[in-house]
């Protein structure tokens, strides 16, 4: 499924110096299908979603 890339997760990831690497680590993922997904060519499931939010202190809106 594309969709739109999560540009709100993108600023949100610079602003905090947040690394494509650093989220592949957090979620058990390799750096490429992190970036698949932040870029719309893959979804993040509903348990990469709740661990990022937790972890990081997102406000899950940041994913709509």
């Amino acid at each position: 499924m594309r969709h739109e890339p999560y540009n709100k997760l993108k600023g949100f990831m610079r602003e905090n110096g947040i690394t494509v690497e650093d989220l592949a680590n957090l979620l058990g993922l390799s750096p490429t299908t992190v970036s698949f997904k932040i870029n719309g060519k893959s979804d993040f499931d509903l348990r990469e979603l709740r661990l990022m939010i937790k972890h990081y202190g997102m406000n899950c809106k940041i994913f709509l």
